[in-house]
């Protein structure tokens, strides 16, 4: 059975266009150029292209050739038999200077560098950093040729995304480089530079230290990311946590375990309070008691939530192995986690974690019983 092939949609005005994730690169149809953006026929259009010696490529690929038919796209009247003439991103920039569609330069150009931003942040996501430095290096010079000649703050999470790709890769140097030039468009644009910019930058300098084993630089660079995440978020909003998170990783490597397990305290005791609200619609009142919560949404996505997960976890390795896996701290932790794996709908995880929240669970503890019980139908309902 032939495949559907990946494909990205540009908006240009009221133009739209696919763009093909093909064998050969990412490719788009020249009869969809034709109709979208110039109103012209495909089959009269392809004579100009080769008049003008424009850089196109023809195949009769069949996952290309059913795309495109999927998709409906209209092609010229050859394609049957020599195959479907496909164009790179360079030749549609150059075709709209030709024919004078300068007013769609600018956002072709800023379109094809959102994808390749969002294409580096999910490649780093999945962990495959080698993958995604080209890519991120490619979004950098594609940003400061759009930008120029002034350095804008536009170039600002480019510079991060480079900086995070080379410390995936553990090249500290590249990643202080780029770290370097976020740091002074900050400093060059205070009044523009938010505070989730600020603690983006922060959190990228404190890896950047811990992986240097500069540890009271990390612990600095980490607590500007809670202060600033705070300040935009607030200190108790899960978005707040993961800048506590990275402060126990650096107080645990310094051996001081009394200020790792505070600052671990806090992450789980944030994260409970987020998943009770979401997953089981409850509240803990000030006084202790648990109310109803209107439905609501966490304020982090599904990739961020697997991280929160994997966070949880090694959370909960540390404590059993100070306190033994039936301590209920580890049945405390073992119970978010339970709660995060719910949400993403990940059954046979979830129920391991629950079920090893109720091994350190004491049965006169009626509130904590009652809570178990509470994920236990939420998470028979995910196959219900």
């Amino acid at each position: 059975m032939v495949a559907t092939l990946t494909y990205t949609v540009f908006s240009l005005g009221e133009a739209q266009l696919h763009q093909l994730h093909t064998s050969q690169g990412k490719l788009f149809v020249m009869g969809e150029v034709a109709v979208e953006l110039f109103q012209e026929s495909p089959t009269a259009f392809v004579q100009e292209m080769r008049k003008g010696k424009y850089l196109r490529t023809n195949s009769a690929e069949r996952d290309i050739m059913h795309t495109v038919a999927e998709l409906q796209l209209p092609v010229e009247t050859t394609a049957g038999v020599g195959g479907i003439s496909l164009l790179p991103a360079q030749t549609v920039e150059q075709l709209l200077i030709d024919k004078r569609r300068i007013e769609l330069v600018q956002p072709f150009k800023l379109a094809l560098l959102k994808l390749a931003s969002q294409e580096a942040a999910r490649l780093m996501a999945a962990g495959e950093y080698e993958l995604a430095l080209p890519v991120a290096l490619d979004a950098v010079q594609q940003g400061q040729a759009l930008f120029k000649p002034a350095p804008a703050l536009q170039l600002f999470p480019l510079y991060l995304l480079a900086a995070q790709a080379n410390l995936g890769l553990r090249r500290s140097k590249q990643c202080e480089d780029f770290l370097a030039l976020a740091s002074w468009l900050a400093m060059k644009e205070p009044q523009l530079t938010t505070n989730i910019m600020k603690s983006q930058l922060s959190r990228l300098y404190g890896q950047l230290y811990a992986f240097q084993g500069k540890q009271m630089e990390a612990l600095n660079a980490f607590a500007e990311d809670v202060f600033y995440c705070s300040l935009e978020y607030g200190a108790d909003d899960p978005r707040s946590a993961v800048g506590y998170y990275n402060m126990g990783k650096v107080f645990s490597n310094k051996g001081d375990d009394d200020k790792a397990s505070a600052v671990n305290d806090m992450v789980v005791r944030i994260w409970s309070a987020a998943l009770c609200k979401v997953v089981l619609g409850i509240v803990q009142t000030p006084e202790g008691r648990m109310e109803s919560a209107p439905p609501s949404e966490l304020p982090v996505g599904r990739l961020q939530l697997m991280e929160v997960v994997d966070m949880l976890m090694d959370i909960g390795r540390g404590r059993a192995s100070v306190f033994g896996q039936e301590h209920a701290s580890v049945s405390e932790t073992s119970f978010v986690t339970a709660l995060a794996l719910i949400q993403l709908e990940e059954r046979e995880r979830a129920g391991e974690q629950l079920e090893l929240a109720r091994m350190g669970l004491p049965s006169s503890d009626l509130h904590r019983v009652k809570l178990l019980d509470m994920a236990r139908i939420m998470l028979n309902a995910i196959s219900a």
